[in-house]
């Protein structure tokens, strides 16, 4: 009988309807808000890492700029490539130029140990996003006269970290590697 009792009791506070909705309205609030922070964290990251494909692209298609001298002479001949006359052959001559520098005018990084950072501001400390292991590679166009179908090509790649703006600090940067190519096409 007690034991009836109290099961009929304990139905009837569950069938009550005041106040039942709080937890699961809170549970709900909490995590939107927390979607919410997440979505707006990953258009952050991709803003930045946008950012920096973009300068890479520059910087790139700068080193591929300073090359039109070297294509120059190769042109005159029908040929598209960075190649110089030597003697009675034709040798690769290719200009590598120093791309972080053109990184660090573009984006307003700076040299710190084996990484280019951009600092935030000098209150919180910190950095927005820092990049490394920079690699350039200048692929030349074949030694073929009036061959357009390959062009001389530059692939650039580079790693950028970007640290969470929440987790604090338990959770590792986000890192991912960027990659991006810039060729060089006569015009005629």
């Amino acid at each position: 009988m007690k034991r009836e009792r109290g099961i009929s009791r304990i139905r009837k506070i569950l069938r009550r309807k005041n106040g039942n909705s709080t937890p699961t309205t809170v549970a709900l609030v909490l995590g939107l808000l927390l979607l919410l922070c997440a979505i707006a964290e990953f258009f952050r990251l991709m803003i930045i890492v946008q950012g920096v494909r973009d300068g890479v692209q520059q910087a790139v298609i700068a080193v591929m700029t300073t090359n039109y001298d070297e294509a120059y002479n190769g042109l005159r001949e029908g040929y598209s490539g960075g190649y110089i006359r030597s003697g009675n052959q034709w040798v690769e001559n290719l200009d590598y130029s120093d791309v972080y520098h053109r990184l660090d005018e573009l984006l307003g990084t700076r040299r710190q140990g084996s990484y280019h950072v951009k600092a935030q501001t000098q209150e919180t400390g910190g950095y927005e996003y820092r990049l490394s292991g920079l690699f350039v590679e200048i692929i030349n166009a074949p030694l073929t006269p009036g061959n357009a179908s390959q062009n001389m090509e530059a692939d650039v790649r580079v790693t950028i970290e970007v640290p969470f703006s929440f987790g604090w600090g338990f959770v590792p940067p986000f890192q991912m590697e960027i990659r991006t190519r810039a060729a060089y096409m006569p015009k005629f």
